[in-house]
């Protein structure tokens, strides 16, 4: 039962955890999701999103956001280095408004080394005693030093996924599932997404194109987030049992590492 008490056929959405509808009424369709990011009402009026309708809090304590529904299709790997992804993300990355609500909302600024707690965090048992992947810990901890404390720290997404990347029919691009947004270096966003879906050989270009001008200091921010972000990808396909897509990442691991240590 949701606004003015009027009825929906809500349908579930494949992969959304049970917290994403469809909601049908006659002719009109409406996305329901169940406590969104907060900053929902800010990504939204700045076009990141969908257009949001109307936010209530259900008899379950709930909150319900309903937005737009948008017909189009997810993006696929080989968007991901197209140059209206790079805009958009670099859009939310400068966006003065989502920073300033983001911190209305939760100050917390993600730094390195509560990456390092997010690894940890639940990590499975077979990767607790692994010893390369302790061995890049105890480096990337070593690493640590001013420069990583004295940059902008922005909202940055937090799951640079193709599947996050919803492009309508009338061509508008879109950028939703929020739940991990955060404020972080940027450069912990861009790696997230690199380490997915580029060749080291092709991080460059992609930095040209975004406008990330690559000083010594940069690249060792870009070495350190791509090492980390590489240890958080083995840890989620390890927990999916996807073993064929995390001995991709620890080949890309190695070879990052054996680079800088």
């Amino acid at each position: 039962m949701v606004e003015n008490d009027e009825q929906w056929d809500m349908r579930p959405i494949l992969g959304a955890t049970g917290q994403a509808f469809m909601g049908v009424k006659e002719e009109e369709k409406i996305f329901f999701k169940r406590n969104s990011s907060p900053l929902i009402a800010a990504l939204a009026a700045d076009g990141i999103t969908p257009k949001l309708k109307w936010t209530q809090r259900t008899y379950s304590g709930d909150i319900l956001t309903a937005q737009e529904w948008a017909e189009g299709k997810t993006l696929s790997k080989q968007d991901m280095s197209s140059q209206r992804v790079i805009d958009l993300i670099r859009h939310v990355h400068e966006s003065n408004n989502l920073l300033l609500t983001l911190k209305r909302i939760d100050n917390r600024v993600c730094k390195p080394l509560d990456f390092i707690d997010l690894y940890f965090n639940e990590l499975p048992p077979s990767l607790k005693t692994h010893t390369l992947f302790n061995e890049i810990i105890q480096f990337l901890e070593d690493q640590i030093d001013d420069d990583f404390y004295l940059v902008d720290y922005v909202v940055c997404h937090g799951d640079l996924n193709h599947h996050n990347f919803l492009l309508s029919n009338h061509e508008q691009l879109y950028l939703v599932d929020w739940e991990n947004v955060r404020i972080a270096d940027p450069i912990s966003d861009i790696t997230w997404l690199l380490c997915q879906y580029l060749e080291p050989s092709q991080w460059m270009e992609w930095f040209n194109n975004y406008g990330i001008e690559i000083t010594k200091k940069v690249f060792k921010r870009v070495q350190w987030y791509s090492l980390m972000n590489c240890l958080l990808l083995v840890k989620h396909y390890a927990s999916e049992n996807r073993y064929a897509r995390m001995n991709e990442v620890i080949l890309l691991i190695k070879s990052i590492y054996n680079q800088v240590k």
